[in-house]
């Protein structure tokens, strides 16, 4: 029987599916987010970055993926055969909603709950969202990985 937290992340993500896909502007908000992301210095000093195939609504990762190759940083994807945790630099993730202190609701897979805990100490988890998908607060569980850096659009 599934819990409180668990209803309510599940009637968070339907509400923010439905924010996402009413946002007709998402290629030119994907551009605006990327240019702030490799901006950030973290993102300039990593040699490899595990990026996310992106899925209808999410932020297009193709531009960031040229852009990688271009700089000369070498990525990975998630669905990357028998990736190790202490691979990434730097982690770009998706997800649904977002606080401002790092909290996240994902598609509730629970693929990166289990991933991001195994990650080296030194690797920085960046979550990426339209603005939009900003929220006050969430609900979370005590398996919640706390992200280092949201960019949003």
């Amino acid at each position: 029987m599934a819990n409180e937290v668990d209803e309510a992340k599940q009637a968070l993500r339907t509400q923010m599916r439905a924010v996402r896909k009413d946002l007709l502007d998402r290629p030119e908000r994907s551009a605006r987010m990327w240019k702030t992301l490799t901006q950030r210095p973290d993102v300039l000093a990593a040699s490899k970055i595990m990026v996310f195939d992106s899925i209808a609504g999410e932020p297009d990762t193709a531009p960031l993926i040229a852009w990688c190759e271009t700089m000369g940083k070498l990525t990975c994807l998630p669905e990357d055969a028998d990736l190790d945790p202490a691979w990434p630099d730097v982690i770009i993730i998706p997800g649904l909603a977002f606080t401002v202190d790092g909290k996240r609701c994902g598609q509730g897979g629970g693929w990166y709950d289990r991933f991001l805990p195994q990650v080296r100490p030194d690797a920085v988890m960046i979550g990426v969202c339209f603005a939009p998908q900003i929220v006050a607060g969430l609900p979370t569980d005590k398996h919640d990985v706390v992200l280092d850096a949201i960019v949003t659009d």
